[in-house]
């Protein structure tokens, strides 16, 4: 098969497929000259616009938002599924915001985390078993609107796969890593969050196309992750680093676009036979080959 990449960020610089480096616009016809040259069997679409520095930025240049995150993957889609193209194209999970729907009562394990936070092992509490893809989204910002539209355009076509990743993590020291955005954090929050590493979401994507998987999956870890708990592991090797805690509506006052926190339910990917990583086995490894890829110097 021929397989492509579109995009030149964080997501894209990962996948080892070919990039098509031709620039698409809004443009039907350009998306379509540009696919009829490189003739793909696959598009892996990891083109989009999260916004410089963050997603604030999304909330004052919506028209370059709403552009590269929801009319050209919906133009793109189109022409896709005219030429027999596959279209694997990287969503958010940051379409979800807040406690799902999906709520049990559970004995606690240790080191579980409740909708309330960590509890004692034992105890009886409701926990989220997160957001399905079968679930509305309930977006919170310009950037998760556009992102939710999108999924809503296109999850119907017989050639689109959509990938919803949350909150992704590398062990490349690049400034779109999370461990990056984190470490630039004097505050951070302490709520439960599903992640995705980067590792586990290259191998996802071999799987979904080799074996020919079509409509939406939630590709995040098992475990969800807080910013504590990714940051306490940083320290573990750089320990001069130094971050209080803060609330979510302490955050929401410093921030112009509404943060989602959520937790994805990705049972539907396990029940294809793939299988991600333990959360805390991912960012140990992930956390190592990081610090060895910025050296010692962690400030």
């Amino acid at each position: 098969m021929k397989i492509f990449t579109l995009g030149n960020g964080f997501v894209a610089n990962h996948l080892s497929y070919p990039k098509i480096l031709d620039r698409l616009t809004a443009d039907q016809k350009r998306i379509h000259y540009v696919l009829k040259k490189y003739k793909p069997d696959v598009i892996v679409n990891c083109i989009g616009f999260t916004g410089r520095p963050n997603i604030d930025q999304c909330e004052v240049e919506k028209e370059e938002t709403v552009i590269a995150n929801t009319i050209i993957p919906t133009l793109l889609a189109i022409e896709c599924e005219k030429l027999g193209i596959r279209l694997v194209h990287i969503g958010s999970g940051c379409i979800f915001a807040g406690v799902s729907p999906n709520i049990y009562r559970h004995q606690t394990e240790q080191g579980k985390f409740s909708i309330s936070g960590p509890e004692r092992e034992g105890d009886w509490v409701e926990v989220d078993h997160g957001w399905k893809e079968t679930c509305p989204a309930n977006p919170k910002s310009y950037y998760s609107n556009t992102k939710a539209a999108t999924d809503l355009a296109i999850s119907s076509m017989q050639c689109a796969t959509i990938l919803r990743i949350r909150m992704p993590i590398s062990d490349q020291d690049t400034p779109r890593n999370l461990i990056n955005k984190l470490r630039n954090y004097k505050q951070v929050i302490n709520i439960p969050n599903s992640v995705t590493f980067m590792d586990d979401l290259v191998r996802c994507i071999d799987w979904v196309i080799y074996h020919n998987l079509h409509g939406i999956y939630h590709v995040t870890n098992p475990q969800p992750l807080t910013a504590a708990r990714i940051m306490n592991e940083f320290i573990n090797y750089i320990p001069e680093h130094d971050f209080d805690y803060i609330t979510e509506q302490q955050l929401d006052q410093l921030t112009i676009a509404k943060r989602s926190n959520c937790i994805l339910n990705s049972d539907k990917l396990t029940l294809t036979g793939f299988q991600m990583t333990n959360s805390d086995e991912a960012l140990a490894n992930c956390m190592k080959n990081y610090i060895k890829n910025i050296g010692n110097n962690g400030k």
